[in-house]
């Protein structure tokens, strides 16, 4: 065990000692000099806050300290309550009001440039903006900047979709956005529960052709992406979902109402059960088609199963089917043997009583 503690020692968060050592003595000093003023600082405003301070000079001290650390929460809860006094002072001063606002929000860009998944930051921002004065179409327009860079930052995502809901952005210019991000990267997770978010709610208002356009064009964006990537795990999680909404794939039938999750729909996009067969068998056939190509292909395997299944609630069992699901889950067990319990489960889940 010497050799490791010896390395360990050598290493702190996998930063080399010969990396330390390589700062000079003077830089080591003046960082230690800043990290002593910043800590002494720190407590002037905790204490200040404690205290109920409400000047301008913890005012510009706060905002100084978030921009140093903007992971430190309790200077942002003591940075709204002083804002919340300025906001109060103003009484019905619109314009200074909405000056505070902006004020807050470059505060809080200037706090993400440091960290650009700063919990607290992105909060903040929330916070800001519900004060009413903010143009939320800029504010998706920033958030376009900041996925460019990072398009997987889920606090952006999450924030663009408040800000879409509460300015009341066109859902079909969003549901293009999440195209292009899909197109730059099918692997983006993010984009796909994009996704999620933003069908049912188109669904509520589209017409009856325009609802099957948007139901054909999911299918057609999920193969593209399974046949460019078939081992990536977040279009066929996107797929199950959809299945979930467009079918009821996987909802126990008679329990529509009765939600056990977000996910679930309130109720299915294709009611009639002929129509329902026919979009899982084509399902199946994409799913087989590119098994042929890429037999190792876990995810279409098992997706494979979930529609068998689907077509035997529906009165549909085609022959060899029952030996088909217990093929495919031995064929799972051994490609990934690891996660043999959690397709022991699915497989109880999907075959008959008297199968497992």
């Amino acid at each position: 065990l010497k050799p490791l503690f010896k390395e360990a020692r050598r290493k702190m968060h996998g930063v080399k000692r010969a990396d330390y050592e390589a700062v000079s003595k003077a830089e080591r000093e003046a960082k230690l000099k800043k990290i002593v003023h910043y800590t002494k600082l720190t407590k002037i405003v905790l204490k200040a806050h404690r205290e109920s301070v409400r000047s301008e000079k913890m005012f510009q001290l706060v905002g100084s300290l978030i921009e140093i650390n903007p992971d430190f929460y309790s200077l942002w809860n003591y940075r709204k309550v002083l804002v919340e006094n300025l906001i109060k002072e103003t009484g019905e001063a619109e314009e200074k009001k909405a000056a505070i606002c902006a004020g807050e929000l470059k505060l809080a860009e200037r706090a993400l440039r440091k960290n650009p998944k700063s919990y607290y930051a992105w909060h903040h921002r929330v916070w800001t903006i519900t004060f009413g004065t903010t143009d939320l179409k800029t504010e998706v327009a920033l958030c376009t900047k900041y996925l460019a860079m990072d398009s997987r930052n889920f606090h952006c995502w999450n924030y663009r979709r408040y800000c879409v809901v509460l300015g009341k952005i066109p859902l079909e210019d969003e549901l293009e956005f999440s195209s292009r991000k899909i197109d730059d990267n099918f692997s983006n997770y993010s984009a796909w529960h994009h996704r999620s978010f933003l069908i049912p709610q188109l669904i509520d208002f589209a017409e009856t052709k325009d609802l099957a356009k948007l139901v054909e064009d999911e299918f057609e964006l999920l193969k593209q992406a399974f046949f460019t990537d078939p081992s990536d795990q977040s279009a066929w999680l996107y797929h199950r979902w959809l299945l979930a909404q467009v079918v009821g794939l996987g909802i126990n039938s008679g329990e529509e109402s009765k939600q056990t999750s977000s996910t679930e729909p309130k109720k299915c996009i294709i009611a009639d059960k002929s129509e329902q067969i026919a979009i899982i068998k084509r399902e199946m056939e994409m799913a087989e088609e590119l098994v042929a190509v890429e037999p190792d292909c876990k995810w279409a395997m098992l997706t494979i199963a979930l529609l068998i299944h689907g077509l035997r609630e529906r009165g549909v069992v085609a022959d060899g089917s029952k030996e088909r699901v217990r093929d495919i889950f031995g064929e799972l067990i051994s490609l990934d043997p690891m996660r043999r319990q959690y397709y022991l489960d699915m497989k109880a889940k999907v075959s008959e009583k008297n199968d497992v």
